[in-house]
């Protein structure tokens, strides 16, 4: 027997562009979002366009959040700096890390401090929210 519990988590659903548009401008940003299939790992900022591009899919709204924080704190960086100087900035930090032997995105410091972020106001601030 089907529990009326179940029937509306069933019926549930995330309008992940919705969320990460009203993230984004809950932190004072004008960033466009877009969903394809060619983001990366979980997500890709282009400081050049403002444009966060993020996955099609997530194995969960958790992870979905943090990577769309992770996106907006390289916006925010972007915005504070000046696009150029910060892709300036990030593409001379995952050079240094590529010459050291490292993998220059996940050595690279502006994607540690994104990380960091996204995964620290998740707990502090969106965690009880979704």
């Amino acid at each position: 027997m089907v529990t009326l519990k179940e029937v509306y988590q069933l019926n549930e659903r995330a309008d992940f562009q919705y969320i990460a548009q009203e993230l984004v401008d809950y932190y004072g940003l004008k960033s466009k979002i877009k969903f394809t299939s060619d983001a990366g790992v979980r997500g890709h900022y282009v400081p050049e366009k403002d444009t966060i591009f993020l996955k099609r899919s997530y194995s969960s709204v958790k992870e979905f959040i943090i990577s769309v924080l992770h996106e907006i704190q390289h916006a925010k960086d972007a915005k504070r700096l000046g696009r150029r100087k910060y892709s300036k900035q990030y593409d001379q930090a995952g050079t240094m890390a590529a010459h050291q032997g490292k993998d220059p995105y996940w050595a690279n410091k502006w994607e540690k401090r994104a990380e960091k972020w996204g995964r620290q106001e998740y707990r502090k601030r969106w965690q009880n929210k979704f």
